[in-house]
């Protein structure tokens, strides 16, 4: 690791992130025109939730984009339904259809490394992104850092506690890379700014919100004095707020992730004194990796690791970024998702 080169993006707040290689922003990509009879296969661990359900529809736009113009022939989305048997069954079966190229979300690090290693012996174009595979023979790789995104909520909660604190912390799927680096980063920030903070609870509440609500419900029955919650995001900062309200207590600082569910319920607390600050986990990951995919396959010599990053919401940011025209599933950092799409899918109804 003391080899690795240091990436020279860094979000607000954060450490800088250590990949293998040095990533090139995403924002140097350039959209393929060029027409090309490729199938491209997608492969999704899952849809359990509307990040995933964006990311996904945002996928899907942009592959239909391509095939109306020809720069694609066709695509497929296969989703595994959060099973790894079911995943690499998937990606056998899209290596079998005969895709040019398998774009994947990993169910977990090392275990899709074997077939994906297949795919690339039969001369197929092989992108990860999200939860990253491990394997170093991948054509290229679209990172988030999620360990930075973990440092800036610990560091931030950290500087709402310099005093310390009982801190309760909600993390995501475990055993997924993203849990693991977010996590080790909240902790890391939180222990540099507020080494006298105490995480005196932590759960794994999965991204959801009605998990996490139940877990923080049996948290506030545990321990009379919370000051502080350090949460990787999805659903479970809006969660937290309202278990919170239903409780009766006072609403305490919460780190979080840039949904609109969550900007809704923040700018609604924020006349209360409330204060977050909150990542963004873009979406369109999706349609980066496409292109890349797509890039490769036009002869393009693409990059092995392209980063990509979006500036956090703070409180004085909150209000350009959140969307009250839209529904509290919408993702609305990050996103290339039409107008005309977003309001079909996250429009809310009279």
């Amino acid at each position: 690791m003391l080899s690795t080169i240091l990436a020279g993006s860094m979000l607000a707040g954060g450490a800088a992130t250590v990949f293998a290689d040095d990533p090139v922003p995403v924002s140097e990509l350039e959209v393929p025109t060029a027409e090309g009879d490729w199938m491209i296969g997608f492969s999704n661990y899952s849809i359990g939730n509307s990040w995933r359900q964006q990311m996904e529809a945002e996928f899907t736009e942009a592959a239909e984009a391509m095939k109306a113009t020809g720069v694609i022939s066709d695509y497929v989305m296969l989703n595994a339904d959060n099973d790894q048997s079911k995943q690499i069954s998937d990606i056998n079966d899209l290596i079998t259809m005969g895709c040019n190229a398998i774009i994947v979300t990993a169910i977990t690090a090392d275990g899709l490394n074997d077939i994906l290693e297949e795919a690339i012996d039969e001369g197929i174009v092989v992108v990860s992104f999200d939860n990253l595979s491990s394997s170093e023979n991948l054509t290229s790789k679209i990172l988030v850092s999620d360990y930075d995104f973990g440092y800036m909520c610990g560091e931030w909660l950290g500087q709402q506690l310099p005093d310390g604190g009982n801190v309760i912390e909600l993390n995501g799927t475990a055993g997924t890379s993203t849990d693991t680096n977010r996590m080790n980063g909240m902790n890391d920030g939180l222990a540099a700014t507020s080494p006298d903070a105490e995480i005196v609870a932590s759960i794994n509440a999965d991204w959801d919100y009605a998990t996490a609500k139940t877990g923080v419900e049996e948290l506030l029955n545990a321990y009379p004095q919370i000051d502080g919650v350090l949460s990787q995001g999805g659903a479970m900062t809006q969660a937290a707020i309202e278990a919170f309200q239903a409780a009766g207590r006072d609403l305490v600082p919460m780190t979080g992730e840039a949904s609109n569910g969550f900007l809704r319920s923040w700018s609604e607390a924020q006349a209360d004194g409330f204060t977050s600050i909150a990542f963004c986990c873009p979406t369109d990951q999706s349609i980066q990796a496409l292109n890349v995919a797509v890039s490769a396959l036009n002869g393009v010599e693409v990059a092995k690791e392209y980063l990509d990053s979006k500036e956090a919401v703070t409180d004085e940011n909150l209000a350009e970024v959140y969307k009250p025209e839209l529904n509290d599933n919408f993702w609305p950092a990050g996103t290339q998702l039409s107008e005309e799409k977003a309001l079909e899918l996250f429009g809310i109804e009279e």
